[in-house]
């Protein structure tokens, strides 16, 4: 075939994409590729012609969403599969591809009947939910080993600063002891019998680096399982880590009924809705979905500090609505376990729900009155 190739300057060129049907296609070497005669079109477009708005330009090239645009025009132009680079000289940065399904099943062509349409928001609604809260799950179990097992890593230190006579430091082993019980009960243990705590140093850290990698293992394995489509090159670690900082903020910073009541449910509904809108389509504007989600949730999280947290720590210190030194938490449940006071609770106890001190009897809150009234 007659091959046709007008460069435009590349001082004027913005992006630089390769684009074809199959990516046999583009991943041929340039040898084979020449050999074959394979007809080359050259197609220039403008910024403006692309996005008319400058403003709106100027935004989706911040967030990288420029990708989006191209890729969503060949699709539903086409409407066939397709195989895109995006180009940097004679190097390859980032590809996408798609097929004729997907493009159909994001937006068919002919359109949808209203009970169709209605079961596949229901699917997709559901996938979300499900997918969010698998993620959040497995997040929220690792987060859990990881500020367990690095507690550990504060008794070498401890120990190597005693050592060096530097006895006045604010970190003493009996205060780690206190402080860490489920670690600090078996160095007590292995102190008073004249052993080395190394080997449970060890264990421990060996135990946090294997939950790591199966964790690592996780995030690899829900980019096949989950993330099928194609998405912008770290897309999925963005995910991850932004569920990562929900749930170290739950952990730490929600301790009153009214952030309890409140937090969870919003951070939940709003990482559902990135889910539905990621599921929703062939290639959505990723990046400014999920800062779009960040942005709501960082506003959420410094909303409930300022209005709720902030004003629980001033309130009678006396009541069980209050977070206080010994119980952090305004929210209660059964002590299923007496080893509970002294070991972490077990991970299965994460889908254990607390509740409300107004649900338990006056009776069943004596204990934790005790505790209050003994903590120095």
């Amino acid at each position: 075939r007659r091959r046709r190739d007008t460069a435009p300057d590349p001082a004027g060129i913005l992006l630089s994409y390769r684009f074809a049907l199959d990516r046999e296609v583009i991943s041929m070497r340039q040898k084979v590729f020449e050999s074959h005669n394979f007809e080359v079109r050259n197609i220039s477009i403008s910024e403006r012609c692309l996005v008319p708005s400058r403003i709106l330009g100027e935004v989706f090239e911040f967030f990288g969403s420029l990708d989006n645009l191209v890729i969503n025009e060949l699709a539903y132009t086409l409407r066939s599969r397709g195989f895109l680079q995006r180009m940097q000289g004679r190097e390859e940065v980032e590809s996408w591809a798609w097929s004729a399904e997907q493009v159909e099943s994001a937006s068919p062509e002919e359109g949808r009947p209203l009970f169709a349409a209605a079961a596949r928001k229901l699917q997709l609604l559901l996938k979300s939910m499900a997918t969010y809260v698998l993620i959040s799950s497995i997040t929220g179990f690792f987060i859990r080993v990881a500020v367990n097992g690095s507690a550990v890593l504060m008794f070498p230190i401890a120990m190597a600063m005693q050592a060096l006579g530097s006895g006045s430091s604010r970190i003493s082993m009996n205060v780690l002891v206190r402080s860490f019980p489920w670690i600090g009960v078996h160095v007590e243990v292995l102190r008073r019998a004249g052993r080395s705590p190394w080997p449970l140093f060890r264990s421990q850290l060996a135990f946090l680096l294997f939950q790591s990698f199966a964790y690592l293992a996780c995030n690899l394995a829900w980019r096949f399982i989950i993330y099928r489509k194609s998405a912008p090159e770290g897309f999925e670690e963005k995910v991850f880590s932004f569920c990562s900082v929900l749930e170290l903020f739950n952990l730490i910073f929600v301790r009153s009924v009214a952030s309890s009541a409140v937090f969870p449910k919003l951070a939940f509904s709003t990482m559902v809705y990135l889910h539905f809108y990621l599921f929703s389509s062939l290639y959505p504007f990723h990046t400014l979905a999920l800062a779009s989600a960040a942005s709501l949730c960082a506003y959420l999280m410094v909303y409930c500090l300022n209005n709720f947290e902030e004003p629980a720590l001033r309130s009678d210190p006396f009541s069980h609505t209050t977070p206080t030194a010994a119980h952090p938490r305004a929210l209660y449940m059964p002590q299923l376990s007496p080893s509970w006071a002294l070991e972490s609770a077990p991970l299965w106890s994460m889908f254990y729900m607390p509740e409300p001190p107004s649900e338990f009897s006056a009776e069943a809150m004596r204990n934790i009155t005790d505790e209050e009234y003994f903590m120095p």
